[in-house]
């Protein structure tokens, strides 16, 4: 939505759809002809941050018109695109668009309005945004090996660590991790570098999916949900439901995401307008 005016949601069906339903598709990633600002952000046009001091313009992230200025929208959909790719990049653009709408639908709560990036890295939330477990003090450390002194790796044997998905993902996750720390210290987040071709692909999407999160050009496929997880996962980790699942709804089930709201059907609603989420 270009110009910001309310919108009324679609409505929200009580049945859940049908697991693995395709909703979205990559392109709806896709920056309009001529939109240089779009380009950039995606990583198809050149140009560097904003700068911290602007004024303040209004920006529509999901439902909700937030007051900022550029550098400060830059930061909340570089976080929207982070939490998209972290959780569900393997998946397709519609479980990382899905993932999105969860968080712009939590900092739409008009219990508790915030902000994506607050979202992204509440404490308990969103796993790949953890804070790293502090080590205890008394904790045995390994021995230090001399710089110099460690084997060196041939390009054949980097080559074949880097395209070990097991080994990327624990890259990746780190990467996540880090620049969780950088969001909660009020700066701004750097992108990854994912050395697969499929991941950086997917990230190309994410930030598109993220450029265009809002009900006209990327409407929420979720039906308004604010909570997720995956039984796929659950189930490799030998984890049961969690206990939250059982008293919200189903409202659908997109890649290896089964998405959740609250029972009550909310009234319709429209855009909120959020003036001023302070930093």
């Amino acid at each position: 939505m270009r110009n910001l005016l309310p919108v009324v949601t679609l409505a929200i069906s009580v049945l859940p759809a049908a697991a693995g339903a395709q909703v979205i598709d990559a392109g709806d990633a896709v920056c309009r002809p001529g939109d240089t600002a779009c380009a950039r952000f995606v990583g198809d046009g050149k140009g560097g941050l904003p700068k911290r001091s602007g004024e303040k313009q209004p920006v529509m992230i999901g439902t909700s018109v937030y007051m900022l200025t550029p550098w400060q929208a830059e930061r909340e959909r570089r976080c929207l695109a982070l939490a998209g790719w972290a959780e569900a990049r393997g998946e397709g653009a519609d479980a990382m668009a899905a993932v999105m709408w969860v968080v712009a639908n939590r900092a739409a709560s008009a219990d508790q309005p915030s902000l994506p990036c607050r979202v992204v890295v509440a404490a308990g939330q969103f796993e790949p945004f953890a804070a790293e477990p502090v080590e205890p003090k008394n904790r045995q450390k390994g021995k230090v090996v001399k710089p110099g002194t460690k084997p060196k790796q041939t390009a054949a044997e980097q080559a074949k660590l880097a395209a070990d998905p097991r080994v990327e993902a624990r890259r990746i996750l780190a990467a996540i991790r880090r620049q969780a720390t950088v969001i909660r210290a009020g700066g701004m987040p750097s992108w990854p570098k994912p050395r697969l071709a499929a991941d950086q692909e997917a990230l190309r999407i994410a930030r598109g999916l993220a450029w265009n999160l809002n009900d006209d050009d990327l409407p929420d496929p979720t039906a308004r949900a604010s909570l997720f997880y995956s039984p796929p996962t659950q189930a490799a980790l030998r984890r049961q439901k969690p206990d939250w699942a059982e008293a919200r709804l189903l409202t659908t089930s997109i890649g290896g995401h089964s998405f959740y709201r609250y029972p009550a059907p909310p009234e319709e609603r429209t855009t909120t307008q959020v003036a001023e989420v302070g930093e």
